[in-house]
């Protein structure tokens, strides 16, 4: 039976490579993994709440940032970054990045996108590029799990994401002296209406109506000929 001893004496090598994943490689990704992975979003949320060098980073398309706002981060004296993630852009992505954060050695990054999509990928991009810890939020905005799906029972209504309501125009139609005049409501989603002003043109014209005297009504006749 072969010793330990001996076993290592004969398998140098062997040895040094297993001492060196135990000693450094172990730790290093435990470290990675522990900094820079992906977590929930009420644990993304807890973290920009308590703190102070957190930030939000939505990576999310602007034709959907058009229609599904970010966080709003006010109440914590903190706005949400917007920056677009394309894999096809990576080194112009984290420059952009790089520019809102000077200082990323200090920040703490949380990635949001509409589901996990991208947002792993552009963390790992940021905490090699320096940034103390980068986090991607599970099921992003849209997810089972995400943003969206927890807001109403466990996030305060200062953070909730709304969507942007298209703005509704009204028109009805009055009669003035001189015709058809157009009236213009405005109206936004769940705001009262506000009703148009009666235009006094309007009021003119009821008011020459019931000054004119009634009309006679006789037995004109529509002959051009005088009677005979």
């Amino acid at each position: 039976m072969v010793s330990v001893d001996e076993f290592f004496n004969k398998n140098p090598f062997f040895v040094a490579g297993c001492t060196f994943i135990w000693l450094v490689v172990v730790p290093l990704t435990k470290q990675y993994l522990s900094k820079c992975k992906f977590i929930p979003a009420i644990d993304a949320f807890r973290k920009l709440r308590d703190d102070p060098s957190a930030q939000l980073l939505d990576i999310r398309e602007n034709k959907t940032l058009a229609s599904l706002a970010s966080p709003n981060l006010s109440f914590l004296n903190k706005d949400t970054v917007q920056r677009q993630f394309t894999a096809e852009n990576e080194d112009g992505f984290v420059k952009e990045v790089l520019e809102m954060f000077p200082n990323p050695a200090n920040t703490v990054i949380c990635v949001l996108d509409n589901f996990d999509g991208n947002s792993l990928k552009a963390a790992e991009l940021l905490y090699k590029k320096g940034f103390k810890e980068a986090y991607a939020i599970r099921d992003g905005v849209m997810g089972k799990k995400g943003w969206l799906a927890i807001q109403e029972t466990l996030l305060p209504p200062s953070v909730h994401i709304t969507s942007k309501k298209k703005k509704k125009v009204k028109i009805s139609r009055g009669f003035g002296v001189n015709g058809a005049v157009d009236q213009v409501e405005d109206k936004k989603e769940g705001s009262s209406s506000t009703t148009a002003p009666i235009l006094e043109s309007q009021t003119m014209d009821h008011e020459l109506t019931e000054s004119m005297p009634h009309a006679k009504v006789g037995s004109h006749s529509s002959s051009p000929y005088p009677n005979v």
